[in-house]
């Protein structure tokens, strides 16, 4: 088993390292227009993802998450660096920033990304990879520096190396988040009551993944929610 070593944090080793992984990048926003109700659903939905698949015995070990968090411009962005599933502990975000700035967490997101399905390619293979966004309301980033890391995930897309989804709920830029990927069908309008039924297809594609071959196609709509 390997571990790696990106922005000075170690990640937890690869389990199951002969098996095929599937590397899950949530990226959330932990601005204040989070806090009450929001964060706590988020917090609920985060958890309740992990305890889902920690009943598969198998998915457990080849899922591997990873959490990053946005907000005031300079905070630290990596919540949970990769580990499996069955390593990840109860998720506690606290929404207190007062700004949200989400390009440098997207740049972390895609950095150990690429890392970690770099481990996973010198044993059993990895999945196309996801990087799921959360947020409610709109990125203070330069509209330039937004644009900019929306032609990276697009062009990973492009290739087939990662699954993007981006779920907006109350004052959220629609834009924005269509700027930041290919595939404006997976932008989604939500909200926070909402979070647990996103993620509940968020496990389920998990499990569909699990059951595929490396190189299947497969495409992914995320659910219509009312």
């Amino acid at each position: 088993m390997s571990a790696e070593k990106s922005a000075n944090i170690v990640t937890s080793p690869v389990r199951a390292a002969s098996e095929p992984h599937i590397a899950l990048s949530l990226v959330l926003d932990v601005s204040s227009s989070m806090r009450g109700d929001s964060i706590t659903l988020l917090n609920k939905a985060v958890n309740d993802l992990i305890s889902q698949l920690k009943k598969d015995t198998r998915l457990q070990n080849i899922i591997d998450l990873a959490i990053f968090v946005f907000g005031a411009q300079g905070r630290e962005n990596v919540y949970q660096p990769f580990r499996a599933i069955k390593d990840c502990d109860t998720v506690k975000l606290v929404a207190e920033d007062n700004s949200s700035h989400v390009v440098n967490a997207l740049e972390k997101a895609i950095e150990f990304m690429r890392n970690r399905c770099s481990i996973y390619n010198r044993g059993g293979g990895a999945y196309k990879p996801w990087i799921v966004l959360i947020t409610d309301g709109e990125f203070n980033d330069d509209s330039a520096e937004i644009h900019r890391i929306g032609e990276k995930i697009k062009e990973l897309e492009t290739r087939g190396k990662l699954h993007f989804f981006g779920l907006g709920t109350d004052e959220y830029d629609r834009g924005q988040l269509e700027d930041l990927t290919s595939f404006p069908n997976h932008v989604i309008d939500a909200n926070a009551a909402n979070f647990d039924e996103f993620f509940s297809w968020v496990g389920n594609s998990m499990v569909s993944v699990s059951k595929s071959a490396i190189d299947d196609a497969m495409d992914f709509l995320p659910p219509k929610i009312t």
